[in-house]
């Protein structure tokens, strides 16, 4: 049986972040609710939010920050809409996503993922699915490219090392 290493406080930074306030991580059932219904799961066998939060509860923050599973994610909140304790393993995953690129374990893996949607955006103001997208008009892109501007996505993507010019 596993012991939970719930007494020990803040797990290498997860639980310092405000987004991880209300998110009653530590009433976990582990019901394994939030597998079951993620859409990411039946595409990569091997990712399962409820391990997931295991892994942050047993204190083993540093492996799921330096591996591949907190980057199979899709961030679409199906975990968070279906645990019957409220939990958002969804958000705890972008809070494990930052603290990763913080720390410098990530820079290639959000690089290449920046410079694949950064580009389809930029370029075509779409998503970054091949086929089936929907192009916007060119004002539309051009506003678009705008936004991304004054919000700071191009230079935050410059600090990876992607150039969308």
């Amino acid at each position: 049986m596993r012991r939970m290493a719930i007494g020990q406080e803040p797990l290498e930074g997860v639980f310092e972040d405000p987004r991880m306030e209300g998110i009653g991580l530590r009433r976990c059932l582990q019901c394994g609710r939030c597998t079951g219904s993620c859409p990411a799961r039946s595409v990569f066998r091997e990712f399962s939010p409820r391990m997931i939060v295991l892994e942050i509860l047993e204190g083993r923050v540093s492996d799921l920050l330096r591996g591949d599973l907190i980057w199979l994610c899709g961030q679409c909140y199906t975990c968070h809409l279906r645990c019957p304790r409220g939990n958002s393993p969804a958000t705890v995953i972008l809070v494990l996503r930052e603290l990763a690129l913080m720390r410098g374990y990530a820079r290639d893996k959000v690089r290449g993922i920046a410079e694949r949607c950064g580009r389809s955006i930029w370029e075509r103001g779409v998503n970054f699915h091949e086929e089936g997208s929907r192009e916007l008009p060119d004002r539309a892109v051009a506003d678009l490219k705008e936004a991304l501007k004054r919000g700071g996505y191009d230079s935050f993507l410059k600090r990876l090392g992607v150039d969308l010019s």
